[in-house]
Parts: C-alpha cells; sequence; structure tokens
C-alpha cells in the first residue's frame, strides 16, 4: 500500500482548512446576529480605563464582551473576581489563550451576556455598538445594584446621563470617549 503525498496533505490541511472556515462562519454570524466585531481597545487606553474604576481587593468586574480578555487580565491584576463573557468563537479561543499566557486566573464565559444575572457586579466594562446599547442600558437598570460603576467605552448609554465622560483626544470630534455611569 502506497499513500502519496496529496493524501498526506490532504489530511494534514484538511482539518485546519475546516476549522478556519468554521472560525470565520462562526465570527460572521456572531457580527450579523449580535452587530458587535471584535475591535481590540489600544493597551494605553485599557490602563487608564481600569484606572477610572478603581477597583478594590475581591471585588466583581464583569466584561459584557470581552474581546480578547484585556480588560479581565487588567482588572485581576487589580485583585478583582473578573469574569468576562464572549460569544464570537475566535474571540473567545483568543482570550483563552491570552489568560494562558498572562497567567491569569481571570475568567472567561462562552456565553451571551444578555443570559447572565449582573447582580454582583461592582464594576461593568463594555465596548460594543450604539444598536446594542439601548438594550444593554435596560440590563444593567434592571440588575445592578446601587453603586456599581459601569464604563462605555466609545458608545453611551442612551437614556442614562453619565457622571464623566472622557475625551480621549479633546478636540478631535471623532476620537473615542470613555463614559462612567453609576447605579444609584
Amino acid at each position: 500500500m502506497t499513500v502519496d503525498v496529496f493524501e498526506i496533505a490532504l489530511i494534514l490541511v484538511l482539518p485546519a482548512a475546516l476549522a478556519v472556515v468554521f472560525f470565520i462562519t462562526a465570527g460572521a454570524i456572531a457580527i450579523l446576529f449580535f452587530r458587535v466585531p471584535f475591535a481590540p481597545t489600544p493597551q494605553r487606553n485599557v490602563e487608564r480605563i481600569m484606572g477610572l474604576f478603581n477597583l478594590q481587593p475581591g471585588e466583581t468586574f464583569f466584561d459584557l464582551g470581552c474581546g480578547d480578555g484585556r480588560f479581565i487580565i487588567e482588572a485581576q491584576k487589580r485583585q478583582a473576581q473578573a469574569t468576562g463573557f464572549e460569544i464570537s468563537p475566535w474571540a473567545f479561543l483568543r482570550c483563552r489563550l491570552n489568560l494562558l499566557l498572562n497567567r491569569s486566573q481571570a475568567q472567561v464565559r462562552y456565553k451571551n451576556f444578555y443570559t447572565v444575572d449582573l447582580r454582583t457586579a461592582d464594576a461593568v466594562f463594555c465596548f460594543l455598538m450604539t444598536s446594542v446599547m439601548p438594550r444593554v442600558e435596560q440590563k444593567l437598570k434592571n440588575e445592578l445594584k446601587a453603586g456599581s460603576r459601569i464604563i462605555c467605552y466609545g458608545f453611551p448609554l442612551p437614556q442614562w446621563p453619565p457622571e464623566k465622560i472622557i475625551e480621549l483626544k479633546p478636540g478631535n470630534p471623532k476620537a473615542s470617549k470613555i463614559y462612567c455611569y453609576r447605579k444609584t
């Protein structure tokens, strides 16, 4: 019995090609249905935003749509109980890898954050899109306890007046802003 080079290549390449197709398709479906693409926040902005939270050891931090996990990694470094929620398979796997590489004790859940109970959160971060913010706002208003801090990067909660708005590049109307809220 002989096996030619083409058969060996097919056996080795086909599973990898199918995995790539799966992740591209799953990512496209996530964007279509949930309308939020993966867009990483620059690390300098991660550190600035996390400083605004003023997390205390043991506080519970949630990242709604955690992408590659940079916020939950930073929150865990500040001794918070950090959990991220992600529905894109590709971003979820990237986050898991980043948690391993950073030896972080933060948690990531392959779960739609709309199905998560947020009542235990002391701090919540989200970098989503305008189209989903009304629903996110309602969930936060319904579930967060008084005193919980919320930071939205780039897109505000539509009906909830922020305590503070920080312009990352003052004078540039196209630059992202940080919207800081507190549940009363």
